[in-house]
């Protein structure tokens, strides 16, 4: 039998048993909040921290920025030491070939195969994935979404959006936006050199643009918390990959279930 406990210092972080590892085709998801008693509780174990995250850390100057990224970095060296089975100080994170240029600044990895995770932070809200094959997951509050983000987004996504009635455009805009980070974080390129505007992956079929099934990998619309939108893409490709089965949520008490996969009109 499993056992999963909490964490002595942060109790709403419960950690899997030591080599654990997600059944084929499912996502674990961790949702945590920077609040300042889990703050105060994280900044006692930064310690835990590599060399480049404290640094990292001590760069920001607004508080809650600082705290939500050691919290975020701290609860998944707390996850990896327990599948790894070995101390947080121990576990090391590299980066994986880019999948277009074959440069070391692709997904953050670890040396062994049959795990995989993906890392999303805004505000003081932080989401962590954990596949056996590649994963990627995105968190964007909702009232970012604005005329900025839909300039940034492929032409057939921006007219599918347009299209759309103008109450839901807002969220149409932010669950494209969280569903494609989280694809081209798990692919292994991010959101850098053009791939926004050039890979279309389109807000879900509720709203009348884009799949949930890409190839080689599967998307799906996550519960996240009042106020955010979260996405998550994993790969069913490869010798690991596997068709996505299920979600098990881990922290999430107060998150709310995805948008509806209902049908939503276009605007006339």
């Amino acid at each position: 039998m499993t056992v999963w406990a909490p964490h002595h210092l942060l109790p709403h972080l419960t950690l899997p048993p030591a080599g654990y590892r997600p059944p084929p085709g499912q996502i674990d998801v961790w949702t945590l909040h920077a609040d300042p008693d889990t703050a105060s509780r994280s900044q006692r174990l930064k310690a835990l921290l590599d060399t480049t995250e404290r640094q990292r850390a001590n760069s920001f100057l607004g508080t809650d920025r600082r705290d939500t990224y050691v919290l975020a970095h701290l609860a998944l060296r707390l996850i990896l030491a327990n599948c790894l089975d070995t101390a947080p100080q121990a576990v090391t994170i590299s980066r994986a070939p880019c999948p277009t240029c074959h440069r070391p600044h692709g997904r953050p990895t670890v040396r062994q195969r049959d795990l995989h995770f993906s890392l999303s932070h805004t505000r003081t809200t932080v989401m962590i994935a954990l596949a056996r094959s590649p994963v990627g997951i995105d968190l964007e509050a909702v009232d970012r979404a604005e005329a900025a983000l839909l300039h940034r987004l492929h032409p057939n996504e921006k007219v599918a959006i347009l299209r759309l009635p103008s109450t839901h455009r807002s969220r149409a805009l932010i669950e494209c936006w969280v569903r494609k980070e989280a694809y081209l974080k798990g692919y292994g390129t991010g959101i850098a050199a053009g791939h926004l505007q050039t890979t279309d992956i389109g807000p879900g079929p509720q709203f009348g643009h884009g799949t949930d099934a890409l190839t080689g990998w599967s998307l799906t619309s996550l519960m996240a918390p009042p106020g955010y939108a979260a996405a998550a893409a994993l790969s069913t490709s490869g010798p690991l990959g596997c068709a996505q089965g299920s979600i098990t949520y881990h922290g999430c008490d107060q998150c709310q279930r995805p948008t509806p996969a209902a049908a939503v009109g276009a605007a006339h």
